[in-house]
């Protein structure tokens, strides 16, 4: 028997609010419950006292080997480092819990399509300053955070990565041309150490830090002598300002004595040292 008009036509209204319902449930992510994009999914934490309006900054975090996006977001220096400035923080979650760029063990997706997938969802669902992006990562994701200043660094202002550098063989040339980067590294280190090391019998080999900062010199035109240097948390940082670099771009070296470790604080000094970079030449 069919249903009368007006029972029908109620019927219908309830499923498109539950249809509604469950597609704005869908829309939801936050701390705890992952974003979904194309290729993988991400978390996010905002601000404490945000006031869901003004865009936000962004701390774009990539984790070391054999963790993910949410071992990240209970890291509390971590948290207090994005809290601290203000910055949206973004823990990107790798496949496998691994990251894949050149000289490394590669999985199957494309980490870096993955990177770009993420910043575009994240400025989908909330307003970002866009001229304030920062990559940072530890240990391999600090890797994948200098193999992003050199091939795709166009969506970031700056880059702060801790305790990874790139991987033999290095690359001869980076098309993403020259950034400002603060890397912060202990020179106890065994995981990855300073000098690199070969991994499964020589298959796979950590590259040089030195070498890759020099690289990086070379990139951004500076001269062979940092302008200054200075003690901040624990480490002594190197400068070679943007006024010594040809290009307008900085880079920072900041060393402490200890071995494969993150610090928040190195990461909310990054995002400090990054919001004082002069306009790029």
């Amino acid at each position: 028997m069919a249903l009368p008009k007006t029972i029908s036509a109620g019927l219908a209204a309830v499923a498109l609010c539950a249809s509604m319902a469950s597609a704005r449930a869908a829309e939801i992510c936050d701390a705890d419950v992952p974003c979904p994009v194309a290729n993988g999914d991400y978390l996010m934490r905002t601000p404490p006292g945000w006031d869901g309006k003004t865009p936000l900054p962004v701390i774009l975090f990539f984790h070391g080997a054999f963790n993910t996006a949410r071992d990240s977001m209970g890291d509390e220096g971590l948290k207090k480092a994005a809290a601290d400035n203000g910055a949206l923080l973004v823990f990107a979650d790798g496949e496998n819990k691994n990251w894949s760029y050149p000289g490394k063990m590669r999985g199957t997706r494309d980490d870096f399509k993955y990177t770009d997938n993420v910043l575009d969802d994240v400025e989908r669902r909330l307003p970002v300053d866009k001229a304030n992006i920062l990559a940072s990562g530890f240990s391999v994701g600090g890797s994948m955070v200098w193999y992003l200043a050199c091939l795709q660094a166009s969506r970031f202002r700056a880059f702060a990565p801790v305790a990874g550098a790139f991987w033999e063989p290095m690359p001869e040339t980076c098309p993403a041309g020259p950034v400002s980067l603060r890397h912060t590294h202990g020179t106890n280190d065994h995981t990855v150490p300073m000098a690199g090391r070969e991994l499964r019998g020589g298959l796979y080999k950590q590259g040089d830090v030195n070498e890759s900062l020099r690289r990086l010199r070379a990139r951004d035109e500076c001269p062979e002598a940092p302008d200054r240097t200075y003690e901040k948390d624990g480490a002594t940082c190197r400068v070679w300002s943007a006024k010594t670099c040809a290009t307008g771009h900085e880079i920072e070296v900041c060393l402490h004595g200890g071995d494969h470790m993150l610090d928040g604080r190195w990461v909310s000094d990054g995002f400090t040292w990054m919001k004082g970079l002069p306009a790029a030449k």
